[in-house]
């Protein structure tokens, strides 16, 4: 009895006793923590249980020390704009979204892994999912989050939210009646009962995000005002917002349209361009602009039908406007339409729309978290942050074509590249 009592004591103290966690130590010669301030030289970054837990001066031990002692490091990317799961040719766009609407999903997944595993070995550990019409990013985000599959953490929405005769009907995509029901969007609603049905029950689905996206109608036939009334906007919009998700507008460039969803106060709006009044009302309200100016650029130049040459010069002039009002500035790629490896063109597009690269790179870090809702957890290297983490061998403030040449990615306090520098 008297063995079976100390046993039991031993037991209790080892129960008392804390564990130690063990620490990965990262040794950044030079750490960009957060966008738009200044740089730290010789810092470690001490890592447990894929969150930082301290930002030390000088370079301490670790039970793992990754030596990052002669490069720049910065936090991890996020894409605010992506369509991941979508591939297209610019030449026939159509049949793109014909084989996504109605391929075998499994076959769409499996498709998709090595673009999701590229994206996140090119420095974007998080990407927000804006339109999936194969329907596979909720599956792909748990695989992913649980270790199954290697990627970024994706923030999703399958469906693009909108009315009827809005831009995703079947005969948009050559249909024939009998077979609109397969283009069918969970997304399309009427009426305000309808529009708040389909957000509760796309959240219960698994959605992280709303996309609403305004009907080009309004651009395709000059004179006409907004497919969608502002009832049904707002109610997408306050459904999501009761439900805690973030709503994404996409814009098809008609002022009206744009006022209506802003009035609505959703969360950011893509694409553009924008008006003044638009902006204006942007930078009262908080809303944030994505304005995927490469993917304008590769548009315009495509000669893509029913776009206009003069787009992309109105989506650099709103996103001066918009930077100089206030208005936060966000990187989307719009991948498939910009190609994975040519992403990060993005960021020297929005100097040339006058931003600083500080600004830039803000835009997919410390701006993209906040627009998110995820400041405290994403977005600047800090205590309590969890551990994305990139590195360059040089100062991508200096070069932003630098941001091609990510040779380390940790995601979550787990390093998924890592390099030899040259």
């Amino acid at each position: 009895m008297r063995g079976v009592l100390k046993v039991s004591m031993l037991i209790s103290l080892v129960w008392l006793v804390p564990c130690h966690a063990a620490t990965t130590v990262i040794h950044a010669g030079h750490l960009i923590a957060e966008p738009g301030k200044p740089p730290l030289d010789r810092r470690s970054i001490v890592i447990e249980d894929g969150r930082i837990t301290a930002v030390r001066e000088g370079f301490v031990a670790g039970d793992a020390v990754v030596d990052l002692s002669d490069a720049w490091v910065m936090p991890g990317l996020i894409d605010m704009h992506s369509h991941i799961t979508v591939t297209m040719d610019m030449a026939n766009p159509v049949a793109d979204f014909l084989a996504a609407y109605t391929g075998r999903s499994s076959a769409r997944a499996l498709s998709t892994l090595p673009r999701v595993r590229a994206a996140l070995h090119n420095g974007f550990t998080t990407l927000r999912n804006l339109g999936d019409p194969a329907s596979v990013s909720y599956d792909l985000g748990n695989a992913i989050e649980a270790g199954i599959v290697e990627g970024p953490r994706l923030i999703a929405s399958e469906p693009q939210f909108g009315v009827p005769g809005g831009d995703y009907e079947a005969f948009l995509f050559g249909a024939r009646a009998e077979l609109e029901g397969v283009f069918r969007s969970r997304g399309t609603c009427a009426g305000v009962t309808d529009c708040e049905r389909v957000v509760r029950e796309e959240v219960r689905r698994g959605a992280g995000v709303i996309k609403l996206r305004l009907s080009a109608q309004p651009m395709i036939s000059p004179g006409s005002g907004p497919m969608e009334t502002p009832e049904e906007i707002a109610a997408i919009v306050r459904t999501a917002h009761r439900l805690n998700r973030k709503v994404a507008a996409h814009s098809a460039g008609d002022s009206v349209a744009n006022q209506l969803v802003i009035d609505a106060g959703v969360d950011t709006i893509e694409h553009g361009p924008l008006n003044d009044a638009n902006i204006a009302g942007m930078a009262a309200r908080g809303i944030a602009y994505t304005p995927t100016l490469l993917a304008a650029k590769i548009t315009v130049d495509a000669g893509v039908p029913g776009m206009p040459r003069d787009y992309y010069a109105k989506a650099v002039e709103s996103v001066r406007k918009a930077r100089s009002a206030g208005v936060p500035i966000l990187f989307g790629s719009d991948t498939p339409v910009v190609p994975l490896e040519r992403a990060v063109e993005e960021f020297q597009l929005l100097t040339d729309a006058g931003l600083s690269p500080d600004e830039a790179l803000a835009t997919a870090t410390v701006n993209a978290a906040v627009a998110l809702g995820l400041e405290e957890t994403m977005g600047s290297i800090a205590p309590g942050k969890i551990a994305d983490l990139i590195a360059l061998q040089r100062d991508p403030r200096s070069d932003l074509a630098e941001m091609k040449e990510v040779f380390f990615v940790m995601k979550g306090g787990k390093v998924v590249r890592e390099d030899a520098m040259h």
